[in-house]
């Protein structure tokens, strides 16, 4: 088992990974950034429109406070929000000097692209991130999965995991950043990318950690819904052109009121815009219909890069229906990052609070800069302090090694299991979620999914992996496993409807019962689900 030593460990390599780790290292410490597939890639940052919503010349930070306030339909932490709103500006010019091509635009700035290119936004705007950590002194170590965090006598003490290619790792850090994403992918219609299963989340609850409001999840109407390709979304600016209706022919335009400026609409209303394009889908098609579009608006993005597809979009209708797009939950922090487990600090998707019942449009990366910048330099804060106290630095003691590796032992153990394979598991708790956690929740449907989500718990818990995939894909099935029990039992008990959360059973926001947040933690196990007021 190979050992590795530094002072800040950042978990996840999007955009607020990347900026965790570029601010740590401004202090002079080590520094190790980890990822699953390359350093930058495979997270959603890697997909991103590139658009941050934040003030302006012409977009005033008050009026930011109100449209993140609206969206949450007040379960927002006020503090964080606050933090946002206030640091984002001053985020954004850090971005510009690391080199991201930003500008302003409308209610906050947009990744600049090159005239006519097609590459994704959210690639040029973390290459020059990556670019800076390849030519510092951070350590860049892709293709490691974290199984564990390590915390004794109640403080993070590193992280434990295994890389691609089955070698163990075991990292001690004095302190660790968590910005592992969210966990869209463990949904059968997603645009996330494949990776994104909610890794964090469980990290966080099996370390001690509570997390709040994880039945909040955003669908994203308009993603792609044609067979045998991926389900990417569809982002706007769209042209006046375009045409939406139903199979049955009705004009969902018309039908939805999106005749004034369905561009805005996807930003402030995409909540209730995905929850009506789901219940038509339910009685048949949708389909969008670029046919109309001039054929020199098809050298601007985003429509160049439809043309990169086989599929010729220029040319026929084709299906759209929401996916899962964003989690709303996730991990408490403090304004400075920081978690209540001394040492641990988080930033991005994987938090909680900033969102509250929705999410608006362009705060996700605005999140990430912000957040990311805050809980790297926090992180170096504490392993400067953890230094001056001249506590004891150095590889893990003889008693922690064997500890680790009994555990390693356990993950790597075969013996004779079941003929179940992990990837038709996978497929099987992505359609359970999808179908029982999906825009449309109700009580008989979500005691359905529990129940069959005990069927699959039980195969999970039989297979032994005969191979690393298996072992990578089991991890991963457990973590699903983990979240999506907590996110029916969650939607189970919230008896109302509010923002991105929907009792079909229940359709009317309740705020004098419901105006407080849902706390999951892991006691002896088990999951334990209590409600808090909201906290201010």
């Amino acid at each position: 088992m190979e050992q590795i030593t530094t002072d800040v460990l950042v978990i996840g390599s999007g955009l607020a990974g990347l900026l965790s780790a570029l601010e740590a290292y401004r202090t002079g410490l080590r520094v190790l950034i980890l990822g699953k597939f390359a350093i930058g890639m495979g997270t959603n940052t890697s997909l991103a429109n590139g658009a941050f919503t934040a003030s302006n010349s012409h977009f005033p930070p008050e009026d930011h406070l109100q449209a993140t306030l609206n969206s949450g339909k007040n379960l927002n932490h006020c503090g964080l929000v606050t933090t946002l709103i206030k640091k984002g500006p001053k985020a954004i010019e850090k971005l510009k000097d690391y080199g991201a091509p930003l500008r302003e635009k409308g209610m906050g700035y947009i990744t600049e692209r090159p005239e006519k290119s097609s590459q994704l936004p959210g690639v040029l705007l973390i290459k020059p991130l990556v670019e800076r950590l390849k030519n510092s002194s951070v350590t860049l170590l892709p293709g490691l999965i974290i199984f564990d965090l390590i915390v004794e006598e109640g403080e993070i003490r590193g992280a434990f995991g295994f890389s691609k290619d089955g070698k163990p790792f075991l990292i001690q850090s004095r302190s660790v950043v968590l910005c592992t994403g969210g966990a869209g992918a463990i949904y059968r219609r997603n645009d996330n990318q494949k990776s994104i299963l909610g890794d964090g989340y469980a990290l966080a609850l099996r370390a001690g950690l509570p997390l709040f409001d994880l039945e909040f999840v955003q669908f994203y109407p308009f993603v792609l819904g044609e067979p045998r390709l991926s389900s990417f979304l569809l982002y706007p600016p769209y042209p006046k052109e375009v045409r939406f209706f139903s199979e049955k022919g009705e004009n969902l335009i018309e039908k939805f009121n999106l005749q004034d400026d369905l561009n805005r609409a996807i930003v402030v209303r995409r909540d209730h815009l995905s929850l009506d394009l789901y219940k038509v889908t339910q009685n048949g098609d949708a389909f969008f219909d670029l046919t109309q579009v001039p054929k020199e608006k098809w050298d601007d993005y985003p429509l160049n890069f439809l043309k990169k597809s086989k599929f010729p979009f220029c040319e026929r209708a084709f299906l759209v229906s929401p996916a899962v797009h964003f989690f709303m939950g996730g991990v408490e922090i403090n304004e400075k990052g920081a978690t209540s487990i001394p040492g641990l600090f988080a930033a991005g998707e994987v938090v909680w609070g900033i969102h509250g019942a929705n999410r608006l449009g362009g705060n996700a990366l605005t999140e990430c800069a912000v957040f990311g910048i805050l809980s790297g330099q926090s992180a170096a804060e504490y392993a400067v302090e953890k230094e001056r106290e001249q506590k004891p630095f150095h590889l893990f003691s003889e008693d922690l090694m064997k500890k680790w590796e009994r555990k390693m032992r356990s993950y790597l153990r075969k013996k004779r299991g079941t003929f179940d394979r992990p990837i038709d598991l996978f497929r099987d708790l992505k359609d359970l979620a999808w179908r029982y956690a999906g825009p449309v929740r109700e009580e008989e449907t979500l005691r359905e999914g529990l129940d069959r989500l005990v069927s699959i718990e039980k195969r999970v818990d039989r297979i032994y992996p005969a191979t690393l995939k298996d072992l990578f894909k089991k991890r991963e099935l457990e973590n699903g496993i983990l979240l999506l029990k907590a996110i029916l039992n969650g939607s189970l008990l919230r008896t109302e409807s509010r923002g991105s959360f929907f009792r079909q059973d229940f359709p009317d926001q309740d705020d004098t019962n419901w105006l407080k947040n849902t706390c999951y933690q892991l006691e002896k196990g088990e999951l334990e689900i209590t409600h808090r007021l909201l906290k201010r």
